[in-house]
């Protein structure tokens, strides 16, 4: 589905078991793409479901239910909404009624029941999850994690296979919740930015301007161009330094370790080009409503382009010579293909979804910032198997590297930061391509403080997709499938 395609806005209707929004089909099989569902407390401590939607206008339309009793689940439409739906379920008690699955997603064994953490204090208790079950002749299971033998964060993987081939494979998740939404309740709008930095360590830039971005939406405030460029600059940084990473992590998986100690002296160059810059190797603390915290020398900022040319030159060498290794094409072709087909019924995002044949970026299509003065490729492919989604990344790469230069190049002079009225009633949100995908902020506030931020996280909407492209491989396989994925713990678990 193309991003630009004009889609029905949905509607609302109401029913005996409660109300939900109609996605009516257009003429090409399309309906509106789901960007998340969440909830939230009125004035009242009534609870509310906001959903959101990207209908293809270069906006996105946002529509809040009050809840009186239930709301109808819409997975059976937009399986995309299965996991925002049992999340809404555990976190504010709201029934959704239809749902195939409201086992708890965020929940774990020693949550108590009736007890939900956007509304209630919380004591414990003690109950059994009840993973699905494969049955049949030869079947076994295979359980990995939540801890991990590397170092890598908590996530549990229960694996139905026959001999080596995986037949289902089931996530659980949210060891490492943190409640980060709770926490931003009460905070100074102004300091929120630290809590949003938190929530993914390696797109902590993303994160910051995401919030920045909908708490500037909120004033209708425009901040200064020079700020706009810088942030563009720190963005496609963050986005070079994850996709070498990312292509490093997946020779790391296949044993191609010269390759991999390639990749990684090519990231920590840009790490220490990154620090001479602006004193920080991941641009944390820089990011704030309003623009940036301080200004960036543009002989530093040139510099730092420099660099990106250096590395991006390097990483363009070893590309070449990783994806014509044939032991290296023997493990990445077919392997953990995820259909375009079950990409979109959930939605996917970022390089994951450019792999599998979805045109998707909002950097093109939603523009912010300065990227509506830039122009650039959307690299697309339609394979959906490891190599296309490592192609997609090395393609990004070279991308980012040239809006950097391109950018630093012609930045313009000024100020960077644009003084933001906070004092009375505020509502906005914010979308921004991070290196994952689409992350979506949203936020309420008043008096200076933030009454709700909602996190959509790339991880959260796309770990569902996973077992699809593990199904029909072998387990051994397994832990490359997850890197081509990329997603984060930490970023779900927010």
């Amino acid at each position: 589905m193309n991003a630009n395609t004009p889609l029905p806005i949905p509607t609302v209707e109401g029913g005996p078991q409660g109300a939900m929004f109609t996605l009516p089909h257009v003429k090409d099989g399309c309906v509106a793409r789901l960007v998340t569902v969440f909830g939230s407390l009125g004035p009242g401590r009534e609870r509310r479901v906001h959903y959101v939607f990207d209908v293809g206008t270069h906006d996105y339309k946002q529509m809040m239910l009050p809840v009186e009793g239930a709301v109808r689940s819409i997975a059976l439409q937009v399986p995309a909404a299965s996991w925002y739906e049992r999340e809404l379920h555990d976190q504010y008690g709201v029934e959704v009624s239809g749902h195939p699955d409201l086992r708890p997603l965020v929940f774990h064994e020693n949550w108590p029941d009736g007890v939900h953490p956007m509304v209630d204090p919380v004591p414990w208790a003690s109950r059994e999850y009840r993973f699905l079950t494969v049955q049949g002749n030869g079947i076994a299971e295979v359980a990995v994690g939540p801890v991990h033998a590397g170092v890598i964060e908590p996530g549990h993987f229960r694996f139905s296979v026959v001999g080596d081939t995986v037949l289902h494979l089931e996530l659980r998740h949210f060891y490492t919740h943190k409640g980060t939404e709770k926490l931003f309740e009460e905070t100074l709008v102004n300091a929120g930015t630290m809590i949003a930095e938190s929530v993914s360590g390696d797109n902590c830039f993303a994160h910051a301007v995401a919030y920045s971005q909908a708490v500037e939406n909120a004033c209708r405030a425009d901040i200064p161009t020079r700020a706009s460029a810088i942030r563009l600059i720190g963005l496609e940084f963050e986005r070079l330094v994850c996709h070498i990473s990312d292509v490093g992590g997946l020779c790391t998986d296949v044993g191609f370790s010269v390759a991999a100690a390639s990749a990684t002296r090519i990231k920590e160059s840009l790490l220490q080009a990154s620090s001479e810059c602006c004193g920080t190797r991941y641009w944390r603390g820089i990011g704030v409503p309003g623009g940036l915290r301080f200004d960036v020398e543009s002989r530093k900022v040139l510099e730092l382009s420099q660099a990106v040319s250096l590395a991006a030159r390097q990483f363009s060498d070893l590309a070449r010579v990783i994806l014509e290794t044939p032991s290296i094409q023997n493990r990445f072709e077919t392997a953990g293909i995820l259909r375009g087909e079950a990409a979109r019924e959930l939605a996917v995002v970022g390089p994951v979804a450019r792999a599998s044949g979805i045109d998707l970026d909002v950097r093109r299509d939603h523009p912010y910032g300065h990227y509506d003065r830039v122009q650039f490729e959307v690299p697309v492919t339609h394979y959906g198997d490891v190599m296309a989604r490592a192609k997609i990344r090395i393609e990004e790469a070279a991308i980012s590297a040239r809006l950097i230069q391109q950018t630093a190049s012609a930045l313009p002079a000024g100020n960077v930061l644009t003084p933001l009225e906070l004092r009375g009633e505020l509502y906005g949100s914010s979308a921004v391509e991070s290196p994952r995908g689409e992350l979506y902020y949203w936020l309420e506030g008043h008096g200076g403080r933030l009454a709700r931020c909602h996190i959509k996280s790339p991880s959260f909407q796309n770990w569902p997709a996973m077992p699809f492209a593990v199904a029909n491989n072998i387990i051994a396989d397994f832990p490359l499938i997850n890197k081509s994925f990329n997603l984060s713990y930490s970023g779900c678990d927010r």
